[in-house]
C-alpha cells in the first residue's frame, strides 16, 4: 500500500502537492491531515468533493509499503502514528525547505530550492505529459502565489514564474485564488482594529447598518483604510466609517459594501474626496468632538432613499427566442407554471412579448410550428431597474398588466409581476413581524437565533433575500421542535454560504448542479443553503429538472402547502411568513393538501408523503389530495426502488409503519402496486416485523400471493436483501412436519442465517420453526474448538462436523452439560 501525506497545519502548497503527486502516484492513497490552515479549510469545506482523498484514520498504517512526503521531508512533521509504521519502509520525498534535523536522508529525494513545492511536482506532471485540468490548475496555482507571497518574497524562483505562466495556459482562475488569499494585519493594526469595534456603535438607518467608530492615540499608523475594510467585515454591517485621529491629525476613512450608501457629500464636505463606497478625508488642527457631530448629523444623508425594480424583481428571467416554435413554449409554459414570456433575440435584446392567449390561438388554428415572432406582441411595456417601486405600480395601474420587464443598458435583467409589488405594499405595512419574532425565539435556542439574525444581516450585505423554508417554519406556527434548518436564497445559495464560512467560520460543502451547499459552522451545527429553484418533469415519476427561479417558484414545487411556507430573515423582515398557498389555513384545518393537481403525477412518492404527514400530525388528506392519490397510486410502479424503499424507511423511523401500510391499503396502493389485499393476517405478520429494512415489509406483504419471490426481486437491491430471497425460497422448499425433534430442524436449517430463518418462521406461520428459532435464540454451544484441542484433538475440518453434531444433541436435550459433552466426545476418540 503506497500512501500521499503532508505536513499539520496544511497550507495550499501542501493541499496541492497532494493532489499532484496523487496524478504522478495514481495507484496511492491520499491520506488528508484534519489539522488545516483556517482558509484551506474553507476552499476544502466547498471542493472536498473533487478531491478523492481520505483521513488518517481510515488508514491502516501497518500495511503502508511506500510513503511519499509532499512540502515536507520530516516523518514527524506529518502527525502520522509513527510506530505503526513497517521498518522496511520505502519513503519519496518531494520538498523545496531547507535541511533540518529530523529530515529523511534517505529514500527518494526530491529537494530542490524554489518557492512552493507545487512548482517541482507541476514541472515533473507536464514533463511526463500528465494532463492538467483547470481545477487542478487553479490548486495549484493556489499553493504557488501562497507560499511566494504573490512572488514577492525572496525565495522565488524564475521556475515558479513559470510554472505560473503554463498553468494560465491551463485555464488557472486568478480570481479564485485571490479570493482564498489571506490578508493578514499586523500586531499593531489588530490592535487599532480591535479598539475600534469595542469603542464603535452600530446605526440602522433607512434600512442599512453603519459602524460609526472614533478614537484619539498618540502615533501614527498606517493602513486605516483596511482596517476599516475589515472593520466592516467584522461587524457584518454594510458600511463602517473610521475616525481616528493620530497625533494632531484626524484620519477619516469610509468603506461600504452597498450601492443604497453614497459617502461623497459627506466626505467632500471634510474635504477629502473618493468614491461612493470608498472615501477618505484628513482633517488637520480639529477636535474629535467638532468632527463626529458633523459626520453622525449628516449619515442620513448618504443612505440612498427609494426602493427600485432592481430590489424586488425576480431574476433570472426564463425567456424565449423569437424563431422557437409555438409548440415549444407551450410546452415550456406548461413545465414552468408561467402564464407568458418574454422574447429576447440572440443580441439579448427584448423584442416582444408571447402570452398564454397568443399561444392558445395559434395552437387552435394549427400553427404550432409557426415561430414565436409572428404571433407575439411588439408594444412593449418596460422599465429600467432603477426606477422606483411607485413608478413601476403606476405603470401597471395605467395599462391594466400584469407583469413588466425590467432592463438595464436595453437588456432584460428582471422582471415585476403584481404579486411582487402586493408583496412589497404588504411588507411595508405589515403589523405581524414582532409576534412572529416573539414565537421564534421560544422555539429556538438563544444561539440559533443569534445566528438567524446575523444570517439576515449577511444577506442585506448583499442584497439578496434569505429565508427559511419547508418544515420548520410550519413547526414554528406548530410550535413543535425542529432542528433542520434550511434556506433558501433567491440569488446564489452556494456563494451565500461561502460567505457565511468565510465571516462565520465553519465549512461549506457545495453542490453545483443543484445550487446548494451545506455550510457547518463552528459549533458543528449543518445548515442546507439553497439557491431559489423551480423544476420540471418531462416524465411522470421522473427526477425533476431543475432551474434558477425565485421565492415563489420554489415554494410552487413544494409537496404539500404546510411544507410551502418561508420565514424571512432579512433585518427589516425578520420574522414575516410568507404564505402563497394558504398552509396555514390548511394548519389551521389539520388537513394535508397537494399543491397543484398533477403534484401526486409528478412525483407519486408524494403519496407515501402524504400518509406519513398524516399519520405524524394526525391530520386527514384533503378530499381532492384523497382522491388525486387515489387516481395516481399506479405512478408508483414507475418509481425506482430505491426512492420507494426511501419512503417507505422513513414511516419506519418515525414508527408508523404498520399505520402508513394500512393507510396506503385505504388508497389502493397495494392491490394496484401487486394485486394484494392487505388483510388481518397480514397486518399481523408486519406487526410482528421488527426490523429497520423496508424490504422486509415488502416481502411480507406479498409473501401470500403466488409469485411473491418475483415480484419482491425488483426491491431487493443489496446483496443481503437478494440473499434473503434466496434463502427463504430454499427454505420453503425443505419439507418439514411436526414429528421432527429440534434437533433435527438444526440439521436442515443450520446452513441458513438464522435471522432470515425466523423470518420465514413469522411468514409461513410455521410452529415447529418458531419453535426451533426460540430455542436457537436462547441455547449457547456447551464447547467450542478450543475445548477439542484441549482433549488432545488436532485442528482440522472435522471440528465443525463434531461440534455441529454436539450441537443437535444439545438442541434435543440428550447433552445438558458440558461435562456430559466432553464425555460424548471422549467416546468417539
Amino acid at each position: 500500500m503506497d500512501v500521499i501525506v503532508s505536513h499539520m497545519n496544511l497550507d495550499f502548497d501542501g493541499l496541492a502537492c497532494l493532489l499532484a503527486a496523487k496524478k504522478l502516484h495514481p495507484y496511492a492513497t491520499v491520506a488528508l491531515t484534519d489539522k488545516q490552515h483556517p482558509t484551506v479549510k474553507s476552499f476544502l469545506g466547498i471542493y472536498r468533493d473533487q478531491l478523492a482523498f481520505s483521513s488518517y484514520e481510515k488508514v491502516d498504517w501497518h500495511q503502508v509499503r511506500t510513503l511519499i512526503l509532499v512540502d515536507v521531508a520530516s516523518i514527524e512533521r506529518t502527525g502520522i502514528p509513527q510506530t505503526d509504521l513497517v521498518e522496511t519502509l520505502h519513503t519519496i520525498v518531494y520538498d523545496h525547505h531547507s535541511p533540518k534535523d529530523g529530515d529523511l536522508n534517505s529514500g527518494e529525494l526530491y529537494v530542490e530550492k524554489v518557492g512552493a513545492a507545487i512548482t517541482l511536482l507541476t514541472e515533473n506532471l507536464i514533463k511526463q505529459n500528465i494532463p492538467i485540468n483547470p481545477f487542478e490548475a487553479t490548486l495549484f496555482g493556489l499553493g504557488v502565489y501562497t507560499d511566494t507571497g504573490n512572488f514577492t518574497y525572496p525565495k522565488t524562483t524564475d521556475r515558479d514564474l513559470l510554472i505560473a505562466a503554463e498553468l494560465r495556459k491551463r485555464q488557472m482562475d486568478v480570481t479564485l485564488i485571490d479570493r482564498f488569499q489571506e490578508q493578514v494585519l499586523s500586531s499593531d493594526e489588530k490592535n487599532l482594529l480591535q479598539q475600534l469595534i469595542t469603542t464603535g456603535e452600530e446605526q440602522w438607518i433607512k434600512g442599512t447598518s453603519i459602524f460609526l467608530s472614533f478614537l484619539e492615540q498618540p502615533t501614527y499608523l498606517g493602513g486605516l483604510a483596511t482596517i476599516t475594510r475589515k472593520l466592516m467585515e467584522s461587524t457584518s454591517v454594510d458600511a463602517a466609517i473610521s475616525i481616528v485621529k493620530m497625533r494632531s491629525t484626524i484620519y477619516v476613512v469610509a468603506r461600504a459594501n452597498t450601492e443604497r450608501v453614497d459617502f461623497r457629500p459627506l466626505i467632500e464636505k471634510l474635504g477629502g474626496g473618493g468614491h461612493a463606497q470608498a472615501a477618505s478625508a484628513t482633517i488637520k488642527k480639529q477636535k474629535l468632538s467638532q468632527i463626529v457631530p458633523i459626520i453622525q448629523d449628516a449619515l442620513s444623508d448618504i443612505i440612498k432613499k427609494a426602493l427600485t425594480a432592481a430590489d424586488i424583481m425576480t431574476s433570472p428571467v426564463k425567456s424565449v427566442l423569437p424563431e422557437e416554435s409555438i409548440e415549444s413554449v407551450f410546452k415550456q409554459m406548461y413545465q414552468y407554471g408561467h402564464t407568458g414570456f418574454p422574447v429576447i433575440n440572440e443580441e439579448n435584446q427584448l423584442v416582444g412579448v408571447i402570452s398564454r392567449r397568443d399561444v392558445d390561438k395559434a395552437t387552435h388554428h394549427g400553427l404550432g410550428h409557426a415561430p414565436v415572432k409572428g404571433y407575439m406582441s411588439t408594444q412593449l411595456i418596460v422599465h429600467n431597474k432603477g426606477d422606483s417601486l411607485e413608478e413601476v405600480q403606476a405603470t401597471m395601474m395605467k395599462y391594466n398588466i400584469g407583469r413588466i420587464p425590467i432592463l438595464d443598458n436595453e437588456q432584460v435583467v428582471g422582471i415585476i409581476s403584481r404579486t411582487d409589488v402586493i408583496e412589497q405594499l404588504h411588507k411595508q405595512t405589515s403589523e405581524t413581524e414582532e409576534n412572529l419574532i416573539s414565537t421564534i425565539q421560544e422555539q429556538v435556542p438563544v444561539t440559533i437565533f443569534k445566528l438567524l439574525r446575523r444570517i439576515g444581516d449577511l444577506a442585506d450585505e448583499q442584497k439578496v433575500n434569505v429565508y427559511l423554508i419547508g418544515g420548520i417554519v410550519r413547526d414554528f406556527i406548530l410550535k413543535r421542535p425542529n432542528e433542520d434548518i434550511d434556506i433558501v436564497v433567491e440569488g446564489d445559495g452556494i456563494a451565500f454560504a461561502q460567505l457565511l464560512s468565510a465571516q462565520l467560520g465553519g465549512n461549506v460543502k457545495s453542490h453545483e448542479k443543484f445550487g446548494t451547499a451545506t455550510w457547518t459552522n463552528l459549533d458543528g451545527l449543518k445548515l442546507d443553503i439553497v439557491t431559489c429553484r423551480t423544476e420540471y418533469y418531462d416524465s411522470p415519476a421522473s427526477l425533476p429538472i431543475v432551474r434558477p427561479s425565485n421565492l415563489k417558484e420554489d415554494l410552487r414545487r413544494r409537496d404539500f402547502t404546510i411544507n410551502a411556507m418561508a420565514l424571512q430573515l432579512n433585518k427589516s423582515y425578520f420574522g414575516t411568513i410568507i404564505d402563497f398557498f394558504q398552509g396555514r389555513e390548511d394548519i389551521k384545518k389539520q388537513q394535508i393538501r397537494i399543491l397543484h393537481t398533477l403534484s401526486f403525477i409528478e412525483d407519486p412518492t408524494r403519496i407515501i408523503r402524504a400518509v406519513r404527514f398524516s399519520l405524524r400530525f394526525k391530520y386527514e388528506l384533503s378530499p381532492q389530495t384523497w382522491s388525486l392519490a387515489v387516481d395516481a397510486n399506479s405512478m408508483l410502479r414507475q418509481v425506482s426502488a430505491t426512492r420507494f424503499l426511501h419512503e417507505l424507511e422513513l414511516l419506519i423511523k418515525e414508527g408508523t409503519i404498520v399505520a402508513g401500510i394500512q393507510f396506503l391499503e385505504q388508497l389502493g396502493v397495494w392491490s394496484s402496486l401487486f394485486d394484494v389485499k392487505v388483510n388481518n393476517e397480514i397486518i399481523s405478520t408486519l406487526y410482528q416485523t421488527d426490523t429497520e429494512d423496508p424490504f422486509h415489509y415488502i416481502v411480507a406483504l406479498l409473501f401470500p400471493s403466488k409469485n411473491w419471490r418475483k415480484a419482491s426481486l425488483r426491491y431487493a437491491l443489496s446483496a443481503k436483501q437478494q440473499s434473503l430471497l434466496k434463502q427463504l425460497e430454499a427454505i420453503a422448499k425443505i419439507e418439514t412436519n411436526s414429528d421432527l425433534s429440534v434437533g433435527e430442524l438444526h440439521k436442515l436449517f443450520s446452513v441458513f442465517n438464522k435471522e432470515n430463518v425466523a423470518f420465514y418462521a413469522l411468514l409461513s406461520g410455521n410452529r415447529s420453526l418458531q419453535n426451533y428459532v426460540n430455542k436457537l435464540n436462547h441455547i449457547k454451544p456447551l464447547l467450542t474448538g478450543s475445548d477439542l484441542i484441549a482433549l488432545g484433538l488436532d485442528p482440522s475440518p472435522k471440528f465443525s462436523e463434531l461440534l455441529h453434531q454436539l450441537y443437535c444433541l444439545q438442541m434435543d436435550d440428550q447433552i445438558t452439560t458440558k461435562d456430559d459433552a466432553l464425555d460424548w466426545v471422549k467416546t468417539l476418540l
